[in-house]
């Protein structure tokens, strides 16, 4: 249904007169079909996937960190797994790339990490607290 209003323009008496004029304005009284809220399914909760190790925050291709909290340095070894032939530490503070991981051995999460000349795996920490971070993009 349409509805037609017919308008005219008012002129200030001190301006010369103008005739007025009519406009056609065409009113839509249609209610159109409100869009559908969905609400977002929420991403699920991260949990560790390693039982004995926290939950996992470095990320592969970005720079991670040796936190302070704990005076030495971090080992890196040649797999994952505490066993394992030691490649280098790493000192509090420096900062090395993560190449891959997380793979669960002995309890930890390990990530592949390259440090200065030397490749090798570094556990990310354990549930009383991280011995590395992840530090902003690369």
């Amino acid at each position: 249904m349409a509805y037609w209003l017919a308008g005219c323009v008012l002129q200030p008496s001190n301006v010369p007169t103008v005739t007025p004029t009519s406009t056609r304005v065409r009113l839509i009284t249609e209610t159109p079909t409100p869009t559908p809220f969905l609400m977002p399914t929420p991403p699920p909760t991260p949990t560790a996937s390693c039982a004995g190790a926290p939950r996992e925050r470095l990320i592969i291709g970005e720079r991670g960190r040796v936190l302070p909290d704990d005076p030495r340095s971090v080992n890196v070894r040649r797999l994952p797994g505490t066993e394992n032939s030691l490649v280098i530490t790493i000192p509090i503070n420096a900062l090395f790339m993560v190449l891959d991981g997380p793979v669960c051995a002995d309890g930890f999460q390990w990530y592949k990490v390259h440090y200065r000349e030397a490749t090798g795996w570094l556990a990310e920490g354990d549930l009383t607290s991280y011995y590395v971070e992840p530090y902003g993009t690369g």
